[in-house]
């Protein structure tokens, strides 16, 4: 049990392969579970969130279990999407460039050449958490967190990247921002990138960013 209204999954084994979370996650969504709102996977669980209460967490798991037997990683389907940053905007390079001992078009360079996959969103909505960031761009969260990063910022944390859909206070190294979105609450779903879908970066110049933000009227 997560509370009175939700249901915390986690496999048995630990070191699960993400893939594995994201399927689950995909055959619950479809599965049509008797009232539930919401399906939040992290990174080794996921979370149902029901519109009632919870009173027989046997009979919920039960129904669950149901629905996950017939998991395999080769029914996933994710999608790519292809995403523009630029990296002239990012505002932490000095610290990047001492941290990893390499010149920001290295880091670029690398940071564009990784593979990405959404690993998880949140911590605000729309935010992406990145898997898959090369281990010699990894640079730890700022010591002193901003209490203003723009829409659209990259960061680095850790041996993670990841998006701030929203303007917001934050403590990742910021190396450069993207003109796109990825929330916005008018539309259903909100975000059109879900867990599991795989993330391509390419640089362009602060220019075209400005001309991509008129044009998305942002």
């Amino acid at each position: 049990m997560l509370g009175e209204r939700a249901l915390l999954i986690k496999p048995e084994e630990n070191n699960v392969e993400l893939s594995l979370i994201h399927l689950g996650t995909e055959v619950l969504e479809k599965a049509g579970l008797h009232q539930v709102t919401d399906i939040i996977p992290a990174y080794n669980s996921i979370a149902l969130i029901y519109d009632r209460l919870t009173e027989d967490p046997d009979k919920e798991v039960e129904e669950i279990q149901s629905k996950l037997k017939k998991i395999s990683t080769s029914e996933i389907s994710p999608q790519i999407h292809k995403v523009p940053v630029s990296y002239e905007l990012g505002l932490d390079w000095e610290g990047v460039e001492k941290h990893t001992g390499l010149k920001r078009k290295e880091v670029i360079k690398k940071h564009m050449n990784s593979n990405y996959t959404v690993a998880m969103m949140g911590f605000i909505p729309g935010f992406l958490y990145l898997s898959g960031l090369d281990e010699k761009i990894s640079c730890p969260r700022k010591a002193e967190p901003r209490t203003k990063i723009p829409a659209g910022s990259v960061g680095i944390a850790g041996n993670q990247t990841g998006v701030y859909s929203l303007e917001s206070p934050g403590g990742w190294q910021i190396i450069g921002r993207t003109p796109n979105s990825f929330f916005d609450p008018k539309m259903d779903p909100p975000s059109e990138v879900k867990p599991g879908d795989k993330i391509e970066f390419y640089s362009i110049s602060e220019p075209e960013f400005k001309k991509l933000r008129t044009e998305e009227g942002l």
